[in-house]
Formats: structure tokens, C-alpha cells, sequence
């Protein structure tokens, strides 16, 4: 007699359980008669098939893929879970770990988003009732980090890129999360607050991303074509974004009365917003926005005023803004070298609230609007003219804060 010797991987530690042979090794059975006919000296021809059942498999592929899991080695821990969905295709647990490894896998050009879903949904379809809670509560906290993690992945490539293409990847996986995995998480019973967690992320990139953008287009006191283009486009893109925000239904009434007045200021700066250049020594504008273009951006800045009303019933919503564009470097700018400074920004509040509520200050500014450019073009560049002019105005800013003129951030009324 020879030792009885598994025909399907050549082991030979094969017991006896349950009155058949199991192969301690890859797991096949064998009936007595069949282990009888193998321990025959000789070659031993067994007819028909012989079925190999690796249900005895699933129990250590099932670690094997939590351990990969938690260690974040989710393509092993998928290659894990198919190996157990190959054996039992309704194995509910295989079903939620792979949905979790896949979502995982995403990238901003592969983003496995849907696959995930599917997968989590088959985890509840083939639950029994048993285990039925607790897939259902390992979803609902897969489902809710992974979203986050896909929205924040679509954030931080748009900080780094803003424009409107990256935008766009932004609203998709947006839309992925809040139309697909909200639901899920709700069907399991987790977190309600997804969406709302989605928007403050969404919110907070708009926000500190355009406040960047704005430094840097306010430190270059007299910013080139690129350097406005990149402002323009990426505050048009985190506009976009507030924009999608707002016409939800996940944040307050207060929350959204906050959010228009900052977009409010927003639509302004890009819409006085321009590019300069340098010739016959002295600068002047390059390229600004179109008329029609300004039109536009204005006429949304009074929606959002009646949208502000219309949530806050005691708003009142100001006179429609006029968009001015710097026609040239006139003196206070190329005194303190930018249009967006805090010096610049008291005198032009002072301009349009004082000197233009007059006759005579109106004709004053007339007069400096058709001189300046010409006296900076020619001199704006020279020592003296700069000592001329800036003991003069600093005197004047001094004076005009002590009087409660603010210098922050302004935009031009005229």
C-alpha cells in the first residue's frame, strides 16, 4: 500500500472528518472508496469528476482581508475578498471589505466611487439577519470617511489648480458623494450629517483659496496678464463653488446671509480687477473685463442683495454698484505702490464718500482724473515726484483715519 496522497496538490496530510478525506492542505475531499482505490500500489484511474470545495478557504481569506484593510493595503485586501466572492458570490461580508478597498483605490483619474456603492449595496442585499446590523454599521462608517476623503482629494488638487476645469472635478465628486453615498450611509443608519460635512469642506477650500489668490494678486501692485488671468479664473472657479453650496438645502439661513455678502465683495474685486503694463514711463491697463462682462457679474451681485433680503426681511439692499477699472497709476498708487493697499483704500473710501457727495468735490475729481495719469506717465517714476507727494498724503491718510475713515479691503462705488 502507499500513503494516501491528495491527487490535487500532492499532500500527504489528508484526515478523516465526517467520514470523508479532507486534504489538510489545499482542502479537497475524497470518499473512502476513493481513498481506498489511491493507497492501491500502482497508478489508480479515477473516472468523472472530482469537486474541490474551498469553502474551508473563505474563513482565513476573510482575515487575510481585514488585516490588509486595516493595515491600508486595500488591493490586497480586494484581490482577498474576490477569492472569497469566487467561492460565494452573496458572502455579505466580502462584499462590504471589498467596497471599502476599492473606494480607497481612487485616485483624481480613477475615481471608484460607484463601484464602491455597488459593492456596499450587495453587502446588504446578502445579509442575513444575523450579521445584517453589523455590515450595516461598518458601511455606514466606511461610506462616511471615504466620502470625506474623496471631496477633500477634489479640494486640495483645486487649491493647488484653481480654475474652472478643476472645478469641475470638485461638483463631480461632489455630486458622486452627495447623490450616491449619503443615501447609503442613511439606509445603514449612520451619520446624517455627510452633506453638511461635504458643503463646510467645499465652503472652507472656496473661501482660503480665493483669499490666496487675491494676496497674490494684490501683492504685485501692478499685476501682468498671467497673474490676472490666474486671479480672475480661480475666483471665477471658487465662486462656482459657493454657488453650488448655496443652492443646496444643507446649511442655515444665517450661514448662507454670510456666505453672499463675502461672494458679494468677491464679485467685486474680480470685476474691477485688471492686468497693467509699463510703457512711455509710467503704467497703464492692459486688459480688463468687457462691459458686457461687468454688466453681468453685477447684475448677480444684486441678486445675491434681494437673495439676502429675502432671507433677512430688515436688509437693505444698497444702490446698484458701478464697476470702475483703474484707468492708470494716478498718484496715491504710485505713491504706495498698488490700486489694493490700506493706504489707497482710505483715500478712495474718502473720495467716494466725501468728496463725490459735493459739487465741488465731484469737479475735483474730475480734474484729478484727466491730470494724474499724465503727471505719473511722465514723473511717476522719479524720486523727487515720490518725495513731493508722500509727506502730503500720509498727513492726509493719518488725518483721515483719526476721523474713522477705515482702511480694509474696498471696493469702488464710482
Amino acid at each position: 500500500m502507499k500513503a494516501l496522497t491528495c491527487e490535487m496538490c500532492g499532500s500527504t496530510n489528508l484526515l478523516k472528518e465526517n467520514g470523508v478525506f479532507t486534504c489538510q492542505s489545499c482542502g479537497t475531499k475524497y470518499s473512502v472508496e476513493e481513498a481506498r482505490k489511491m493507497m492501491v500500489e500502482g497508478t489508480v484511474s479515477v473516472k468523472g469528476t472530482v469537486a474541490v470545495d474551498k469553502t474551508g478557504f473563505i474563513g482565513n481569506y476573510l482575515v487575510m482581508a481585514s488585516n490588509a484593510s486595516q493595515a491600508g493595503n486595500y488591493a490586497e485586501a480586494e484581490s482577498y475578498c474576490n477569492k472569497i466572492i469566487e467561492i460565494n458570490p452573496k458572502h455579505s461580508r466580502a462584499w462590504q471589505l471589498k467596497g471599502t478597498a476599492a473606494g480607497w483605490q481612487s485616485t483624481l483619474a480613477n475615481v471608484r466611487i460607484e463601484e464602491s456603492m455597488n459593492c456596499f449595496n450587495n453587502a446588504m442585499e446578502y445579509a442575513n439577519s444575523e450579521e445584517a446590523d453589523e455590515v450595516k454599521s461598518a458601511i455606514a462608517n466606511d461610506a462616511y470617511s471615504l466620502s470625506v476623503a474623496i471631496v477633500q482629494l477634489a479640494c486640495n488638487h483645486f487649491s493647488e489648480f484653481p480654475d474652472n476645469d478643476t472645478y469641475e472635478t470638485v461638483r463631480t465628486h461632489t455630486d458622486l458623494v452627495t447623490l450616491g453615498m449619503s443615501h447609503i450611509v442613511d439606509t445603514c443608519g449612520g451619520n446624517k450629517e455627510l452633506n453638511r460635512h461635504i458643503a463646510s469642506i467645499v465652503v472652507e477650500t472656496a473661501f482660503e483659496t480665493y483669499q490666496i489668490l487675491r494676496t497674490e494678486y494684490i501683492n504685485e501692485s501692478h499685476p501682468s496678464e498671467y497673474e490676472w488671468k490666474r486671479y480672475r479664473e480661480g475666483g471665477d472657479g471658487c465662486l462656482w463653488l459657493l454657488r453650488d453650496v448655496l443652492y443646496g438645502d444643507v446649511i442655515t439661513a444665517n450661514d448662507k446671509i454670510s456666505y453672499y455678502k463675502r461672494m458679494i465683495n468677491m464679485q467685486q474685486e474680480l470685476t474691477n480687477s485688471c492686468s497693467w503694463t509699463y510703457s512711455d514711463g509710467g503704467y497703464t491697463v492692459e486688459y480688463a473685463l468687457t462691459d458686457e462682462a461687468k454688466k453681468y457679474r453685477i447684475d448677480e451681485i444684486m441678486e445675491w442683495h434681494n437673495s439676502i433680503k429675502g432671507l433677512d426681511p430688515t436688509y437693505i439692499v444698497p444702490s446698484r454698484p458701478t464697476a470702475t477699472t483703474p484707468s492708470g497709476c494716478y498718484v496715491a498708487t504710485a505713491i504706495y505702490g498698488s490700486y489694493d493697499c490700506p493706504e489707497v483704500w482710505t483715500l478712495r473710501r474718502f473720495r467716494d464718500f466725501t468728496l463725490a457727495e459735493s459739487w465741488y468735490g465731484r469737479i475735483f475729481i474730475k480734474i484729478y482724473y484727466s491730470i494724474s495719469p499724465m503727471l505719473v506717465r511722465w514723473f511717476g517714476e522719479a524720486i523727487w515726484f515720490k518725495k513731493l507727494f508722500q509727506k502730503p498724503l500720509d498727513n492726509l491718510v493719518q488725518k483721515l483715519r483719526e476721523n474713522g475713515v477705515e482702511n480694509t479691503p474696498y471696493n469702488d462705488r464710482i
